[in-house]
């Protein structure tokens, strides 16, 4: 079966409901406060991976699960600045959002519906959330809401899905359940069926729509972001070659239906999600992906640099997209590129926007501070700060094993209690075992390093491992990652063996050829 062709090429959607770029000072009648009240929220979110139990807890489950740590409500302040609001977990948790628009838009992932749980909102509501099995649903205090409109994601789920897989998931999810076996085979029965669910979805809007269910608003509203659901499974890989495919296989010219937008109306569509989503996807220009092999582990990424430039010249996007993309673009830039890229890019970027809260905000999440790019800087348990040079020189005459790891890299904590093995094999040695912990949270670091016992030895903060040179010239890609220096400061080995897979047979046949 052929996925459903349309002949229209392209609507416009013209939205009659959100916040300007510019602060417009509001009528003194109306009200300027969104309240959010969230009952009981969950500590972490998790979800079963199982056919019969999307977002339902059962205890005795044996099932694959996937579990949130944050998930919280995102929406898009009058400054234009995408904020999340993470509630406080089992207590009653409230925010006020200043805003000058008539309409408001909160969302929070669903990872089993491969569409975000949206919740289209008045100014001068007062809304309360309440969880259940980990899924918030909506109810506003100050007037009367439709439960169908208001929590529409919740309806549709269990009106077109019985609470079940949906097929937008299933295309790209199956991998997980199958695990990768028949993946792009099961992919395209899923786009089928997927286009068959769109088709299903329009028309349970068009009668909720004619029955008064839910404003017309809303209507375009849920509209659209099914359209752009529909355009992301597009864009994968498997998908998009498949439709290229057929489209080869076709007599006749094949116009296939594309979603887009009237950008000269983006001030007032920022507000949603889904077109943010469609200014990343456009703005992605079509490039081709990067692959980058570390051994056990690679990467796929599209080459920012390149992105960035072209959002700077493309004419379509005015100065709110531009602020928007460039910082998504810089993203790409500072987790994938080298710390050459990352200055020179930062500088353009201080250069084009004009959000100085979220340019704030990079620095601060990159540590920023490109004039000790040429050193390693490090801080201790008792938060003295040297740097990894000093490290060094301080344990001239004694071998090192190093260790690159972080609290939150699974494998590298796995490894810990083999490591505290290793250092007991060698504790007649004249070794010391030094463990750096890289893009870590400091309370994690300090409880991790509790936990597996290793306060003993030589542990460091590192401070600027994102905007540092020395891990590049290291070759430090991935973690955990081993070095060995020999007793007189030397770096003899940069891809040492991790402990209990040959580390210790490795040093001790360095040390004895010294």
């Amino acid at each position: 079966m052929k996925p459903h062709k349309h002949t229209l090429p392209f609507i416009i959607l013209i939205v009659l409901f959100s916040c300007k770029n510019e602060i417009v000072e509001p009528k003194k009648s109306k009200p300027n406060k969104i309240v959010l009240i969230s009952v009981n929220a969950p500590k972490t979110y998790m979800h079963l991976m199982k056919q019969d139990s999307v977002g339902k807890v059962v205890k005795d489950s044996s099932g694959r699960k996937a579990f949130y740590q944050n998930n919280g409500f995102t929406y898009l302040d009058y400054m234009n600045n995408v904020q999340t609001w993470l509630p406080k977990p089992k207590v009653n948790d409230t925010l006020a959002i200043e805003c000058y628009s008539d309409y408001l838009e909160l969302s929070t992932n669903d990872f089993f519906t491969r569409i975000k749980k949206s919740f289209l909102v008045k100014n001068g509501d007062t809304i309360i959330f309440d969880f259940e099995d980990n899924i918030p649903k909506a109810k506003i205090t100050n007037r009367n809401v439709n439960d169908v409109e208001l929590n529409y994601n919740g309806f549709r789920l269990k009106k077109l899905f019985d609470n079940k897989y949906t097929s937008h998931y299933l295309v790209f999810g199956n991998l997980f359940i199958s695990g990768g076996e028949n993946y792009e085979k099961n992919s395209i029965e899923y786009y089928l069926q997927a286009n068959k669910d769109f088709e299903k979805e329009i028309d349970l809007l068009d009668s909720l729509k004619r029955n008064n269910i839910i404003s017309p608003i809303n209507y375009h509203y849920r509209k659209d972001a099914l359209n752009m659901l529909m355009e992301k499974h597009k864009k994968l890989k498997n998908i998009k070659n498949w439709l290229a495919r057929q489209k080869s296989l076709e007599n006749e010219e094949i116009i296939e239906q594309v979603y887009g937008f009237d950008l000269s109306k983006t001030d007032s569509l920022m507000k949603f999600s889904f077109f943010r989503d469609y200014l990343i996807q456009i703005s992605k220009y079509d490039l081709d992906m990067i692959e980058e092999n570390n051994g056990n582990s690679g990467a796929f990424y599209i080459d920012s640099r390149i992105r960035f430039d072209s959002i700077l010249q493309d004419k379509r996007f005015n100065h709110t997209a531009k602020n928007y993309l460039l910082f998504d673009a810089y993203d790409g830039i500072g987790r994938n590129f080298r710390v050459k890229d990352k200055e020179r890019y930062f500088k353009k970027l201080q250069e084009n926007t004009s959000n100085l809260e979220k340019l704030n905000q990079v620095v601060e999440a990159y540590k920023i501070d490109f004039s000790k790019s040429d050193k390693l800087v490090l801080t201790t348990l008792k938060n003295d700060t040297l740097t990894f040079s000093e490290v060094l020189n301080n344990n001239k005459g004694k071998w090192l094993y190093v260790d690159f790891w972080a609290s939150w890299c699974k494998p590298c904590r796995e490894t810990m209690p083999e490591s505290k093995i290793l250092k007991s094999e060698l504790e007649k040695e004249n070794i010391e075992f030094v463990y750096l912990s890289v893009n870590d949270k400091k309370e994690k670091w300090k409880k991790a390093i509790e936990h597996h016992e290793i306060s003993d030895s030589q542990n460091y903060f590192i401070e600027n491992g994102n905007t540092s040179m020395v891990i590049e010239d290291l070759g430090i890609k991935t973690i955990p990652h081993y070095l060995i220096y020999n007793d007189e400061g030397d770096l003899v080995n940069g891809y040492a063996k991790r402990p209990g897979q040959g580390a210790k047979m490795q040093l001790e046949k360095l040390m004895a050829n010294q």
